[in-house]
């Protein structure tokens, strides 16, 4: 009887692992899509140092027909919120939080598409 519970508990815990949302929604590389222009200002801290925080601006500009209505997520397009804008054009300033290898995404609030990712850098560091 054991044994029995043992295997549905495992076989149930599988099951319910296929049911849960993927979590690598963060991208290999930096983009953006067709009339997108997202930029993180100062790109990179200015050492390789993990443990460096800095602050950057964040700017986007959508050239979309339609209505803009557009987040700004921290690594991930499910993330954390940073910011939120109902319109096409705009910029906001993070705090001292910012570190190496952390993913800014542009998503759409309507689709839910990604616009857009930006990567803190540096990229390489020996």
């Amino acid at each position: 009887m054991r044994w029995t519970w043992m295997l549905l508990s495992a076989l149930a815990t599988v099951h319910l692992a296929g049911c849960a949302r993927d979590q690598s929604d963060t991208p290999t590389r930096p983009f953006t899509t067709e009339g997108v222009h997202f930029a993180l200002t100062p790109s990179a801290a200015r050492d390789c140092d993990p443990e460096t925080v800095y602050e950057a601006v964040i700017g986007w500009r959508v050239q979309r027909p339609g209505r803009v209505r557009v987040d700004i997520r921290v690594d991930g397009a499910e993330g954390e919120l940073f910011a939120r804008s109902n319109e096409p054009e705009g910029s906001e300033r993070t705090g001292p939080w910012v570190r190496r290898g952390m993913w800014f995404m542009l998503v759409d609030r309507d689709s839910g598409e990604v616009l857009a990712a930006q990567r803190a850098g540096p990229e390489t560091c020996d």
